[in-house]
């Protein structure tokens, strides 16, 4: 679960997270990032460049960063940097999920056994899911988001957003049951 957890809020009496907070807060965190960019972009040295990137959109934009933001910030900038690099590919891969079936059921977010799973078999999942499902995974079912929200971050509908989300719970599902029976010590074909 490492790669999701955050610092607690630290309260000021301005309301505005002084640069060192939140810079420490990149410090502190700088694994976790370092993980969420990678399974994002599904690559080492551009999940380095989103981290950095990251910081840099922090210390550009500090004086507007609100106190209630700081532990929560350092993911959002990194999640905004990987979508950056990964808009058009995004976008192309929306319409595939927007001619698929429709979607009618709201999925909720991850169990924290789910995240705890995505963290621990974050490579496998990297490597069946596809950049959009990845975005989704993490916006609708770590981050919490609803899919009205994620759709508007990515810049695609909803309904690709969430038939996106859907095909990423049933894969998240498959992994879940091989891990199991792995984990009893039985082989899978």
């Amino acid at each position: 679960m490492a790669a999701i957890t955050t610092s607690e809020t630290i309260a000021t009496s301005s309301g505005i997270a002084p640069a060192e907070e939140i810079r420490a807060a990149f410090t502190e965190h700088r694994r976790e990032l370092t993980w969420l960019a990678e399974f994002l972009t599904d690559d080492e040295l551009m999940a380095s460049a989103c981290v950095a990137d990251a910081r840099n959109l922090t210390d550009n934009n500090e004086d507007e960063i609100c106190q209630e933001c700081v532990r929560r910030w350092p993911r959002e900038a990194t999640i905004r940097s990987a979508l950056d690099l990964k808009r058009t590919r995004i976008a192309e891969l929306s319409s595939a999920y927007e001619d698929g079936a429709f979607v009618g059921q709201q999925y909720p977010p991850l169990s924290l056994d789910r995240i705890e799973l995505v963290v621990r078999e974050s490579d496998v999942i990297r490597l069946r899911l596809d950049s959009l499902c990845r975005f989704v995974l993490i916006l609708c079912g770590v981050e919490q988001r609803s899919t009205g929200d994620a759709a508007l971050l990515l810049g695609i509908s909803k309904h690709a957003v969430q038939a996106a989300y859907s095909s990423a719970l049933e894969s998240l599902e498959v992994i879940y049951c091989q891990a199991v029976i792995e984990s009893y010590g039985c082989v899978t074909a």
